[in-house]
């Protein structure tokens, strides 16, 4: 019966223990669940920190109560030890030396617990401390930012002050140039003024002056031209008294020497193998016209030789026309020039086929040299004669 009873209280020994260590660590869980935030600067914008706040005293409390337990329940052992020596029974006293061990190991944790938690307290104080001196540095610099600001402020007033002083200044001293410029020109446009109106003067007055004396000069002009006149027209007349007899000697001459020339081209077309009986024939044409009135070069009938000496260029060169029957209803004008002596010196197309005037170019290129005119008169007439080649 007293070892049912011991072993019962035992039992209601170490449950109340269990429960009290089950709750003191329910506690202990609780609190690390409990974050208290910390505002840095008081202001809202510093940096959060998170922190277990622990009811140290709440423990302490609680740890008294274990130890009044523990005492409580030890007096109830002794008291129970008692009778059951007297009953010479013999107990283990295992059991309590393992209680003891776990309550002074659970000790031993609270201790540690207690430990940590001023390591806790400590550093959150020194975190305290910190945001706090950051929190003042934070302060010192935004005063020391607002200062400069404020002096930066004030130097860039000054500055712009002294710069709207400048510009004050200057626009001043601008309008000032700007007056004193357009009395200048005030000045200097009156002065040309007067300058070109005195010229103007100056040129009227010796316009007059040139007038004056131009009228005097075309009058002694005038004068003198009359009197060159009279005398002029003195020479004039005995000019034409000697000219007319210049002339009728002139005349005679030149008769003298168109009858010399004619028969001397009638000598060259007569005696010449050009065109064959062509050029006898152009001959007697020749003296035909030169017997229309014996006036030569000089009067109508002089055309006539130069025509003939046409027609002998024309045969000179058409000898050497390679005509082609393809060339029918087709003409082509050769331009050519003569040298004195009858020397082709150049030709040009004028117009025409290509074909026809191919030939025709050929021929004249193959002549290269023409009977030389019989006279000035004749050459100057064909030096440059265009020639029409065709199939007639």
């Amino acid at each position: 019966m007293k070892n049912n009873r011991q072993n019962k209280e035992r039992s209601a020994f170490l449950t109340s223990l269990v429960l009290h260590i089950l709750l003191f660590g329910l506690l202990i869980l609780s609190s690390f669940y409990h974050t208290v935030e910390v505002m840095g600067g008081g202001e809202g914008d510093g940096e959060v920190i998170g922190a277990v706040m622990v009811d140290t005293g709440a423990a302490a409390k609680e740890w008294g109560r274990i130890q009044q337990d523990k005492k409580g329940q030890t007096d109830k052992q002794k008291q129970k030890k008692v009778p059951d020596q007297v009953d010479g029974e013999q107990h283990s006293p295992e059991p309590e030396q393992k209680i003891e061990e776990q309550v002074e190991k659970q000790k031993q944790q609270e201790l540690e617990k207690q430990k940590q938690l001023e390591q806790q307290k400590q550093a959150e104080q020194q975190r305290q401390q910190e945001l706090k001196a950051q929190k003042e540095a934070a302060e010192k610099a935004k005063a020391e930012a607002e200062a400069k600001a404020k002096r930066e402020a004030e130097a860039a007033k000054l500055k712009a002050d002294a710069e709207a002083k400048r510009l004050a200044a200057a626009a001043k001293q601008a309008e000032e140039d700007a007056k004193a410029k357009a009395k200048a020109e005030a000045e200097a446009k009156a002065k040309a003024e007067a300058k070109e109106k005195a010229a103007e003067e100056a040129k009227l007055k010796a316009q007059a002056e040139a007038k004056a004396k131009a009228e005097a000069e075309e009058k002694a002009k005038a004068e003198a031209k009359a009197k060159a006149d009279a005398e002029a027209k003195a020479k004039a007349e005995a000019k034409a008294k000697a000219d007319a007899e210049a002339k009728a000697k002139a005349d005679a001459k030149a008769k003298s020497d168109a009858k010399a020339k004619q028969a001397a081209l009638d000598d060259f077309l007569n005696g010449g193998d050009v065109g064959g009986g062509s050029a006898m024939k152009g001959g007697n044409a020749n003296k035909a016209g030169s017997q229309g009135s014996g006036a030569g070069l000089g009067a109508g009938d002089g055309g006539k030789v130069g025509d003939q000496y046409g027609a002998v260029i024309k045969r000179e060169i058409k000898r050497r026309f390679l005509k082609d029957p393809s060339f029918a209803g087709k003409v082509c004008s050769i331009r050519i020039q003569l040298a004195r002596d009858g020397t082709i010196t150049g030709y040009q197309k004028v117009s025409g086929p290509d074909d026809i005037c191919t030939a025709a170019l050929s021929a004249v290129a193959r002549t290269k040299k023409v009977p030389a005119a019989p006279s000035d008169d004749v050459y100057n007439k064909y030096k440059n004669p265009i020639i029409d080649f065709d199939l007639k």
